[in-house]
């Protein structure tokens, strides 16, 4: 079932492309403000999310201007032919509901420019408010190893690394793409040396090999959307993001507990484990770790709520200590 429905995302996204490289549907208006006026009347009636959002996001890219906010308004707007057949072939795809992410090719994370390509997963607003948490446990001038573990396309590893200059990461996704992408942030950002990536994907059986050193801290922003309510997400995720980064089994635990076994094999005696999660998984990992209290060693310490007040964030420190 789940390889049919990612052949069938695979078949969306390519017609996506299809019918915005052939740029069909809207005539070309008469100035840069009038198709603008078009697409975003259409798009309102197609109920696309974030209209606004969206024409200003691809207007900045079709001018390769890095003022983004308010460009849809201007009455003044000039596209040359070019520009206007380019900003037609995006809103196609905006059409069939491709996030904007994707579409443009780019996002900010924090202070990062960060390359983006499907189906690699997009990192959410909240993730920066993990990163700056982990950041006010920190010296910045003190050496630490820290391990990622579903990296995506890096944008926590490489917004911890360009924070922190004494750093070093080891980022791993099981997907192959994510490890690319990754690698690709990281020359960007000029961080690669600081940085290694490689494919790998966690599970219950924990190696003595997986890694060969022990990190101060782990940070894993991972799948924890239950199996069941996949296909209630919004279509820009549901039929273009990787699902295998959205998928946490049964309860939304399955790579959360994983990611708990690797961080009682692999961090050092005072280290810390950083997880993004839902709301309801606080909860459900205080009541895992105290079941498991004498093999994992680890010490539940807080949860912290994201910008909209929901639990999100837990701290997890590495208890030797425990019997």
């Amino acid at each position: 079932m789940l390889r049919n429905f990612r052949a069938l995302v695979s078949h969306r996204y390519l017609s996506a492309i299809s019918r915005g490289c052939q740029g069909r549907g809207v005539k070309t208006a008469a100035s840069g403000s009038d198709i603008v006026d078009v697409w975003k009347a259409r798009l309102e009636e197609l109920n696309v999310p974030d209209v606004k959002s969206s024409l200003d996001n691809i207007l900045a890219h079709v001018l390769n201007q890095k003022q983004v906010y308010d460009l849809s308004d201007r009455k003044d707007l000039a596209l040359s032919q070019e520009q206007l057949e380019h900003f037609e072939k995006l809103c196609h795809c905006r059409v069939a509901r491709m996030p904007i992410q994707y579409i443009v090719g780019e996002w900010e994370f924090r202070d990062l420019h960060l390359k983006m390509q499907p189906p690699v997963f997009i990192p959410r607003p909240e993730t920066e408010e993990l990163v700056e948490l982990i950041l006010q446990k920190q010296e910045p001038t003190r050496p630490v190893t820290f391990l990622e573990i579903g990296c995506g396309c890096g944008a926590v590893s490489l917004a911890l690394l360009k924070a922190l200059p004494m750093a070093k990461c080891k980022a791993v996704d099981q997907s192959s793409m994510a490890c690319l992408l990754t690698l690709k942030n990281a020359i960007y950002q000029k961080l690669s040396d600081r940085i290694s990536v490689s494919q790998h994907k966690v599970s219950d059986r924990v190696k003595d090999d997986d890694f060969s050193v022990k990190f101060d801290f782990i940070v894993s922003n991972p799948p924890y959307i239950s199996s069941r309510d996949l296909m209630d997400l919004d279509p820009e995720i549901r039929l273009y993001e990787d699902l295998r980064a959205l998928d946490g089994g049964e309860t939304g635990m399955n790579v959360i507990t994983a990611v708990l076994k690797v961080a009682s094999k692999f961090l050092t005696e005072d280290g810390t484990l950083w997880l993004e999660v839902d709301s309801h998984h606080p909860e459900l990992v205080v009541r895992y770790l105290d079941i498991h209290k004498s093999s994992l060693k680890l010490k539940f310490v807080a949860s912290y709520p994201d910008l909209f007040q929901n639990e999100r964030f837990i701290e997890i420190v590495r208890d030797v200590q425990e019997k």
